[in-house]
């Protein structure tokens, strides 16, 4: 199986939701702020990597973990939906594809941390947002994995999309 993690960037959310997908970071206690930023790649991708799928390992089931960041773009998780679709179909595809968006996760904290960011390089504003967010959100990302995991294995589908709307904050 292949978890395709997207959010926005493929740099804050989507890169928590791996870490938990691999147990880099411990789902009984909310992450330090020295684990969230020794992530790999957490808040170190730029607009020219949008698109780029990165790979990040394979889970204890050996499925590989990828991330990718879609920018504003409708179509690219659907385009990938249906090039993996059409791969299945023909036989050239066997292992399942599940993409989860991670973004309903995201909290105003993140995204102003973000914005500082990544997009008008501030870091010493940017940053302690993203961890301030990152920290919020953490117990929603990890049920976010746990329903991605959970619906994966129950899906009969080759390639399942989880828009997880089910998850923004309220």
């Amino acid at each position: 199986m292949i978890y395709i993690y997207n959010c926005y960037g493929g740099t804050h959310s989507s890169i928590l939701a791996i870490a938990y997908h691999l147990k880099i970071l411990d789902e009984k206690q909310e992450p330090t702020k020295d684990e969230i930023l020794k992530l790999p790649n957490f808040n170190k991708l730029v607009y020219g990597n949008r698109g780029e799928l990165f790979y990040y390992g394979s889970d204890e089931d050996g499925n590989k973990v990828y991330a990718i960041g879609r920018g504003r773009s409708k179509v690219l998780i659907p385009g990938l939906y249906n090039l993996a679709s059409m791969l299945h179909k023909q036989s050239l595809l066997s292992e399942k594809i599940v993409f989860s968006n991670t973004s309903p996760t995201v909290p105003l904290l993140m995204t102003f941390g973000g914005l500082f960011s990544r997009w008008l390089k501030i870091d010493f504003i940017g940053v302690p947002l993203l961890v301030k967010g990152a920290k919020q959100s953490y117990k929603n990302i990890i049920k976010l994995v746990n329903h991605t995991k959970k619906t994966s294995k129950e899906g009969q589908s080759g390639v399942i999309i989880l828009d997880n709307k089910e998850f923004k904050k309220k």
